[in-house]
């Protein structure tokens, strides 16, 4: 390794147009062409969350420098949702947040850095709830159908895009030749999700030393997904494909903290985790956002209650990116022991799945698929600090994500 802060600054000049030519001479800057389509084969898929374009972050350059066939969103792009209560009713709330989204998604469009990255990649996504307009809401928003429209045209979704005439921004792709096809399916955990089911505290109360409150719903008819799109996924999981990336912008496996999962509807995610194994799905890996963390979980069916009927046969792993500019605060735990002396801190924080630590620091994740590895394709799963420096990597032989013998 060289030290470029030792050399001269015309010597770091010299290097670096080395550097350039010999990338453009071995054709390394192929992701610089127009975004890939749908048979392009794709090695490299690029992703975040929890995202503001007010604040200012190296993140854009480093995505772009990855060279990602795609990125993917996996919700809140912008945070367009009123920090606090305004108006006197949920429709004058819903239109504070409906005005600012457009606003917010243009100056996103405007980044120079993203839009170099929108002119190399395919930019695919879903929201959660700073960008479908309120925090922790879902069917209950009034302006649901208003914020889709915002986020579609975001997205420059074309007219006759089925998305622009059914309720909810759920949709599933397909890349890559015959053997090496690349599912992705974005799930909407919001456009038809019940009311949470809350504790009787406050909402800044703690339950057992953990910050939030919100509880398992005991309502049998509780749903997340919304029927339409319970059918819709099942027969996703049941097309042919190499690898699958389900993106959730929660989390799917954690189930021990007591903000927004999964497991808030425990009928859901059993009935998400038993599909997988019902439809014979393989190469399923998890995407999500949401929590200004990010980790990497493996479902541990010795750990779950009812384990056995949710183990696919195969290890699932989830792989939370969530802060691209948002990230938990540097000085939480402070924040935390002036709330409650007993509190656990994000790097404390249980979670029964996690595989190594958390990580409270701006970043990025990249999920790379090397199909020429000499023992048969290897996924890797990584998270990179907003500058570009790798500070998680967990590879995945594909063959290892099917059921075992």
């Amino acid at each position: 390794m060289i030290s470029l802060f030792r050399l001269r600054p015309n010597m770091t000049l010299r290097l670096t147009l080395i550097v350039l030519s010999a990338s453009l001479a071995a054709g390394s800057l192929r992701a610089y062409d127009a975004p890939p389509e749908p048979g392009t084969l794709i090695r490299r898929l690029a992703f975040g969350s929890c995202n503001s374009p007010l604040d200012s972050s190296p993140v854009w350059d480093a995505v772009v420098n990855r060279f990602p066939d795609a990125w993917i969103w996996l919700g809140d792009t912008v945070y367009a949702d009123s920090p606090r209560p305004v108006g006197p009713t949920p429709e004058a709330r819903a239109r504070v947040s409906l005005d600012r989204l457009a606003l917010h998604y243009t100056r996103q469009n405007d980044l120079p850095g993203y839009r170099l990255l929108r002119q190399r990649a395919r930019i695919l996504g879903t929201w959660d709830d700073h960008d479908y307009g309120e925090n922790d809401a879902g069917a209950e928003f009034v302006g649901r159908a208003e914020a889709q429209r915002h986020f579609l045209d975001f997205y420059g979704e074309p007219a006759d895009s089925p998305r622009r005439t059914r309720p909810g921004i759920y949709a599933s792709h397909r890349f890559g030749p015959p053997g090496r096809v690349v599912q992705i399916a974005t799930l909407d955990t919001r456009y038809f999700r019940s009311p949470l089911h809350r504790g009787d505290s406050p909402e800044t109360d703690w339950i057992d030393g953990i910050p939030g409150n919100y509880l398992p719903s005991t309502d049998p008819a509780a749903t997340l997904l919304g029927a339409d799109q319970w059918r819709w996924l099942e027969s996703v999981l049941r097309q042919p494909a190499d690898v699958r990336v389900l993106v959730s912008s929660i989390q799917v496996l954690p189930n021990d903290h007591r903000f927004e999962k999964w497991g808030n509807f425990p009928a859901e995610r059993r009935r998400l985790l038993a599909l997988i194994r019902a439809t014979g799905a393989t190469g399923v890996v998890l995407l999500s956002g949401d929590r200004h963390t990010g980790e990497l979980s493996r479902l541990d069916p010795a750990r779950e209650p009812d384990g056995a009927a949710l183990d696919p046969g195969y290890p699932l792993y989830e792989l939370t990116s969530s802060a691209l500019t948002k990230s938990a605060p540097t000085n939480f735990a402070s924040q935390l022991a002036a709330n409650n002396p007993k509190a656990v801190t994000f790097k404390h924080e249980i979670n029964r799945h996690r595989i190594g630590s958390t990580l409270a620091y701006h970043h990025f994740g990249l999920l790379t698929i090397d199909w020429e590895a000499a023992d048969g394709p290897v996924l890797t799963l990584a998270l990179h600090l907003d500058h570009g420096a790798e500070v998680l990597r967990e590879r995945v032989p594909l063959a290892a994500l099917r059921p075992r013998p």
